[in-house]
């Protein structure tokens, strides 16, 4: 299991190149909720997501003779730019296992910088599978997108910087794909914040972590049919969930509905662009699923690559 000690040296290594996302605030939101609300604007990282941090950690702490051989990952869009990115920077070729309906954008977004990309079925399990393939004919280093020592590091720096702005904190609110970004960030804010209460987000179809944590053993899902494509894992990472029972407090979910509410607000109310997966747990937040009351609260924005068609859609 890592430690904070892991994720400040990953810091060292991504600092040059992530950005400082700032924190977000609206008064409105606060006078709706009761509660004093911050969000971490990873949406206005590069590639648009948080997914930069561990891709760049990863990739960085590989040899000359793996990096000559190139990389591979498998992912429905943030983790495949940030790969692709993080790849380009650091000079090595990157190939990319996407789902058939990864919004266009983010596909585009790959191969923008440079990435590879390899379509695959709708599920994780195909996009594993083709990875594995690939990895093994060509000799490519596997990037995984959340179930890795390096990526969790990388993806806790988000509330390392957090701790640069805020000096308190009562909750902080993260959403949960396969677990990397919630894992890291879990582990730094239980060190940086004492007191600290995390919790984790879903969408109702798509809470195989809920699940996971109330049975305490991992549980798989079908894939799930959710606006939230981050979301669309079937089940939670090994190394991640291990760190989810030891520093994560609870695990609840929100609809569609109120994801889709939340992404309106930020764009009519507060001038930015949120996709579904990053408006998952301000949505928690928006409609104050936990009924909080005169709380200091965070919530993370993973990512703002929404597609314009479904933007325009919902507006």
């Amino acid at each position: 299991m890592i430690t904070y000690r892991d994720i400040e040296e990953a810091y060292k290594v991504v600092r040059p190149v992530v950005y400082k996302t700032p924190l977000l605030h609206s008064h409105v939101l606060d006078e709706r909720t009761g509660n004093e609300v911050w969000f971490k604007a990873e949406n206005l990282q590069r590639i648009g997501a948080f997914k930069i941090r561990g891709a760049y950690n990863k990739i960085a702490s590989l040899t000359a003779e793996e990096r000559a051989r190139g990389v591979v990952a498998h992912s429905s869009g943030n983790h495949a730019q940030g790969v692709a990115l993080a790849a380009k920077l650091l000079g090595t070729k990157a190939v990319v296992v996407m789902p058939k309906n990864s919004p266009r954008n983010k596909v585009a977004g790959t191969q923008a910088n440079g990435g590879e990309v390899v379509f695959c079925e709708d599920s994780s399990d195909d996009r594993e599978r083709v990875a594995k393939q690939l990895q093994e004919k060509h000799n490519y280093v596997l990037v995984p997108p959340y179930d890795d020592d390096k990526i969790i590091a990388g993806q806790g720096t988000a509330t390392m910087e957090v701790a640069q702005d805020l000096r308190e904190l009562d909750y902080l609110f993260v959403p949960v794909g396969g677990g990397g970004l919630i894992a890291g960030n879990a582990v730094a804010a239980k060190h940086l914040f004492p007191g600290i209460k995390v919790i984790g987000v879903e969408t109702e179809p798509a809470n195989d972590c809920q699940q996971s944590f109330r049975k305490k053993e991992i549980v798989r899902i079908n894939p799930p049919n959710t606006i939230a494509d981050g979301m669309r894992t079937q089940a939670v990472g090994k190394r991640n969930f291990e760190i989810i029972l030891n520093f994560v407090d609870d695990m609840i979910t929100v609809t569609d509905a109120q994801v889709i509410e939340m992404m309106k607000f930020f764009v009519e109310r507060m001038k930015v662009i949120v996709e579904p997966t990053g408006a998952v747990a301000p949505a928690a937040v928006f409609h104050n699923v936990m009924g909080l009351r005169s709380k200091k609260i965070c919530a993370i924005i993973s990512g703002g690559n929404v597609d314009q068609a479904f933007l325009k859609s919902i507006l």
